[in-house]
């Protein structure tokens, strides 16, 4: 199989480890959201660069919603933004950075990363919020608490992406 194929090969299957990892394999604490469903677009986009990560994000995104209570909606596409956004600035991140990173050096960028990626969801659904006339207020005294899990989630990602681009990276060499 050519390099092309292989490359749309790894972005699909990112793209439904990121439906597994989001839809099934996360942890719903009222409207906080535990789950590492930014693993599969952090690794897409620093193997493969930006484009990828943002196509991860994209078709994972768009099929987490079709197969998950959601649904299709008026906002879809506002809810795809923001792990789309992820997915690109990581890519963008690791295109300028370089690839290889250690775990301290990759903490910060992971952080600023999600945090940004929580403050584009929490303007997602409060625009959620005005489409379909429920409560932004419920919401707000969480979002302190979406920071911490980022934080954590950085810590995660930063110890786990080092070793997992090493091996794939030599695995892609053989």
């Amino acid at each position: 199989m050519n390099r092309n194929a292989n490359r749309l090969v790894a972005d699909g299957l990112c793209a439904a480890l990121y439906v597994v990892l989001a839809s099934y394999l996360s942890l719903s604490l009222g409207p906080i959201k535990l789950s590492l469903d930014g693993l599969p677009i952090l690794l897409g986009a620093m193997l493969f660069g930006p484009v990828d990560g943002l196509v991860i994000g994209l078709v994972g995104n768009l099929l987490s919603q079709l197969l998950g209570p959601y649904g299709v909606s008026a906002t879809t596409p506002l809810w795809m933004l923001p792990p789309a956004l992820l997915g690109l600035l990581t890519g963008l991140y690791a295109k300028r950075r370089g690839r290889e990173q250690s775990a301290p050096r990759l903490f910060l960028p992971m952080l600023l990363l999600l945090a940004a990626d929580t403050t584009l969801t929490t303007g997602v659904m409060w625009a959620d919020c005005q489409v379909y006339h429920y409560a932004f207020a419920t919401y707000a005294p969480y979002i302190v608490w979406r920071y911490v899990a980022d934080v954590i989630k950085a810590v995660v990602y930063a110890l786990v992406l080092p070793p997992l681009l090493k091996a794939l990276r030599r695995e892609d060499r053989t």
